[in-house]
């Protein structure tokens, strides 16, 4: 047993899979039809995928940026939250600066709403812009309170929020009909309504067989 020991090598040889990998437009790289997480700083870089039996390393140059567990499924996403986390800071720092600040300062809500919209695979920048076009239309008040319902529902997508304020109106209306507009019939303005007494109507719906009429 000591003669086979030392017949050993000194040092392990590394018998990892190594495959050079690119992502272009997400924080994935794809390797045996799944998905692993890389930095955002990393995408568009040539990278080197380390694949043992066990573990997916990315490496960038000498250095190792993502560590994951094998998956041997198909069409998985394995992500390290950490960086979901640096990329939602990443979008919310350029929306920041341009439209979304408005957005933000306006409704507090919506920043967690938007994380979790991206989480959702939703594209923070489109549901940003349609929220502010929604913030147009209706306002700060009524458009806080259907983001906050749609967090509730755990349904954090601006076509949640167009169904909640639509449904909310709707009911708004049915409470408070709006008066009749008479601005292009002003003859009718004036027109006054005689009521009658119901008793005329029921005399109508009576049968002409009851034994009261004879």
């Amino acid at each position: 047993m000591r003669l086979w020991i030392d017949l050993l090598p000194a040092h392990r040889f590394d018998t990892d899979l190594l495959v050079p990998v690119r992502s272009r437009k997400t924080i994935y790289v794809r390797f045996d039809l799944n998905d692993y997480s890389i930095p955002p700083a990393a995408v568009g870089r040539q990278l080197l995928l380390a694949a043992s039996g066990t573990t997916i390393r990315i490496l960038d140059g000498n250095q190792e940026i993502a560590r994951h567990r094998r998956t041997y499924d198909s069409r998985q996403q394995v992500l390290d939250p950490a960086h979901q986390d640096e990329l939602l800071k990443e979008k919310r720092k350029a929306l920041g600066s341009t439209r979304g600040s408005r957005l933000s300062q306006a409704i507090p809500e919506s920043e967690e709403f938007l994380d979790e919209a991206f989480k959702l695979g939703e594209s923070a920048r489109r549901q940003t812009n349609q929220l502010l076009h929604l913030l147009d239309l209706y306002g700060a008040g009524e458009l806080r309170a259907d983001i906050c319902e749609a967090l509730a529902r755990k349904t954090p997508r601006v076509s949640s929020v167009q169904f909640i304020l639509n449904q909310r109106r709707r009911a708004n209306k049915r409470r408070n009909p709006s008066p009749v507009d008479l601005s292009r019939h002003p003859e009718l303005e004036h027109i006054s309504v005689t009521p009658h007494n119901l008793e005329t109507y029921d005399a109508l719906t009576k049968d002409s067989d009851d034994p009261e009429d004879e």
